[in-house]
């Protein structure tokens, strides 16, 4: 591990983080899964990760956490089967964390797939449980009405919407975050060569939010790295506050249905 590179326990979990997460895509690359072995942290498998990018990452992902997110499927009963084909893909029959992206709060209401989650959790082949969801509104239900430990939603730069309140309520509960929302790219011809660097500000907004929402990287960090001064990022919220309206409340705590 790098003498620079520094971790710490993603509280309520016991999962050993560093200031970021990386995406199994780093993995799934030869010239770069040296780099994740050098700097640990929770390894995050996207549900539009495919079977083959698993594949390619298995032989380099021993010992480290892993985050398998999958996304809601039609019917409660295929996801079994859908999360053990990801772990298969993966060589595991074990994963540190599970979480399920959420289209449609209101079906959790039904108990169906959190009873699945449960069910793996306690037969060992998960320590964690998720929900995530790319709807604010969405993450600020699941994080009062649901009991799990993981929260993934939207967090970055150009998108604060969440810590108006979902972040404060998934605080309360007892819940660790994680953005699913890696720094964008800068501008540039759509020739240039990918992968072009992370947009700087947004990335060091990331890094020094890392102990509020546990911001996922797509590609290694650039040389020198630094979070941006924690009064800078405190300016950005203002900032972001002056520029957008506080999202409405959910009437009397109901989930988010459609459009709302």
């Amino acid at each position: 591990m790098s003498p620079h590179w520094p971790t710490r326990t993603l509280a309520p979990t016991d999962l050993v983080v560093g200031p970021c997460a990386w995406r199994i895509t780093l993995l799934a690359d030869d010239r770069q899964a040296g780099y994740v072995r050098e700097h640990p942290s929770l390894v995050v498998v996207m549900p539009e990760d495919d079977d083959a990018v698993l594949e390619a990452a298995a032989p380099h992902v021993a010992g480290l956490p892993v985050l398998l997110i999958v996304a809601e499927p039609s019917f409660a009963r295929r996801l079994p089967g859908q999360i053990e084909q990801r772990m298969a893909a993966l060589g595991r029959s074990h994963v540190e964390a599970l979480m399920l992206r959420v289209d449609e709060p209101t079906e959790l209401k039904s108990g169906g797939l959190l009873q699945t989650l449960f069910g793996l959790r306690d037969r060992g082949a998960v320590d964690h449980l998720g929900l995530a969801s790319h709807d604010p509104l969405a993450v600020e239900w699941l994080a009062g009405n649901t009991a799990v430990r993981l929260l993934g939603l939207p967090y970055s730069l150009a998108d604060q919407t969440v810590r108006w309140r979902a972040l404060a309520r998934a605080a309360e509960y007892g819940m660790a975050t994680i953005s699913l929302t890696p720094p964008p790219e800068p501008p540039g011809p759509p020739e240039s060569p990918p992968p072009r660097p992370v947009d700087e500000a947004g990335l060091r907004f990331a890094l020094a939010e890392a102990g509020r929402v546990l911001p996922l990287l797509d590609r290694p960090l650039p040389e020198p790295w630094a979070p941006m001064p924690a009064g800078q990022a405190e300016a950005a919220w203002d900032d972001y506050r002056a520029r957008h309206d506080e999202p409405a409340p959910l009437p009397r705590g109901r989930p988010p249905v459609g459009d709302e």
